[in-house]
């Protein structure tokens, strides 16, 4: 029998969890300045503070899949909007850097509930495996379509002299928008029902094989080496070039425009061309972009390649995170919590990580950073596909 819910609501409440966390990690360079300058710290001790952010991202992630289990699909989504408009509250009246420290991970963990259940919405109502591609890539288009709006928004209004609580007002108004959301719309069951006891029980003894837990760490390299090129390339570009802030921020606004175009447009690509194809070209590209934009020197070139990676950077997240629900022939829960943890393992240390880096090489050891994280990606992403197990799995079932 067909569920009774609102597919409309639920994609609008998915592409508002992916702008939502798009918000969180895609803005984190141009509001570091206005931080350490606010609390007189260096840029180092700001991007540990970041990592609170990480850690309260991870722990939603993680436990996804029994969350959704244990209390559906709506009551989380709602405490978490709720909760973002209560801390963002608490944090305008009370800016000091315990508050700002309680908040980042508050906040964090809203955003950890939010992508969590938003892809899974994505997986639950898209079966079919060109269907799910393209809707997750016009998913991910919200991701860095926060990223091209707000980066531009901000760095215009710190100009203006706004303090650093603007980027936290804009987090509590985006709290209200999916609550309301939420309120309004109809969901489905947290689990697929199965066709019959015999799918049922496949769905239960299948295992996820080798292909599964190397698209898992292809996540966690993605998410290590995208928020660490986009927090420190305006710093390094403003040390390297003399730049001023707001000519840095061009650079990393042009990487997130030519991302949401990229993803506005590859949700139509995926559908004439097979995911593990896609996936590698993308790759490929991305690897000798993010090359020449932490070693070269010719300032043109290096805002050409932030286009270039922008670009082709765009399907890889939301194409892994396809190619990893189809190695299995039914996804779970469990499953895309799993993909999504691992992802985010990424996203937790990136900031620990390049800080130490930065600490120990300076700003273009930071940044190069991302360059060998990505070559792992490429490495990763080879050995996955060797070992794909979807199109056999889904040529068989469009057979059947």
């Amino acid at each position: 029998m067909p569920e009774n819910y609102s597919r409309g609501s639920l994609n609008a409440i998915s592409y508002l969890s992916y702008y939502f966390v798009g918000a969180l990690v895609s803005t984190l360079g141009i509001v570091l300045g206005p931080l350490c300058a606010a609390f007189h710290k260096d840029p180092s001790f700001i991007g540990q503070v970041f990592t609170l952010m990480n850690i309260g991202m991870f722990v939603p992630i993680m436990l996804g899949g029994l969350l959704m289990k244990k209390w559906g699909l709506q009551k989380p989504l709602a405490v978490a909007a709720l909760l973002t408009l209560v801390i963002s509250v608490a944090l305008f009246a009370a800016p000091t850097l315990t508050m700002f420290s309680v908040a980042v991970a508050v906040i964090g963990a809203c955003g950890g509930i939010f992508m969590t259940i938003g892809s899974y919405l994505v997986v639950r109502i898209n079966p079919d495996e060109k269907s799910r591609s393209s809707s997750l890539i016009f998913t991910d288009f919200f991701f860095s379509l926060a990223g091209a709006t707000l980066s531009f928004l901000l760095a215009w209004m710190f100009k203006l002299g706004a303090s650093w609580m603007a980027m936290y007002a804009i987090m509590g108004a985006l709290g209200v928008l999916m609550l309301l959301l939420v309120l309004r719309a109809r969901f489905p069951s947290a689990e697929a029902q199965p066709h019959d006891a015999r799918h049922a029980d496949a769905a239960v003894a299948e295992p996820w094989g080798m292909s599964v837990w190397l698209i898992c760490l292809a996540l966690f390299l993605f998410l290590l080496a995208e928020p660490i090129f986009t927090m420190w390339t305006p710093g390094y570009l403003q040390s390297r070039f003399a730049m001023l802030p707001e000519q840095a921020a061009l650079y990393t606004t042009v990487y997130w425009v030519a991302k949401a175009i990229g993803l506005f447009l590859n949700q139509f690509t995926v559908k004439w061309m097979k995911l593990r194809t896609f996936l590698l070209i993308c790759t490929l590209v991305g690897m000798a972009s993010v090359t020449l934009i932490t070693n070269s020197a010719n300032g043109t070139l290096i805002l050409l390649a932030c286009g270039a990676f922008g670009f082709f950077n765009s399907g890889l997240f939301s194409g892994l995170m396809s190619y990893g629900s189809l190695q299995v022939s039914r996804s779970s829960p469990t499953l895309i919590s799993a993909l999504l943890t691992c992802g985010t393992v990424g996203t937790l240390l990136f900031a620990s990580v390049s800080s130490l880096v930065n600490g120990r090489f300076g700003l273009h050891g930071a940044v190069n950073a991302a360059t060998v994280a990505y070559g792992l990606l490429l490495l990763t992403l080879l050995a996955a596909v060797l070992r794909s197990k979807a199109e056999r799995l889904h040529q068989t079932a469009a057979a059947v």
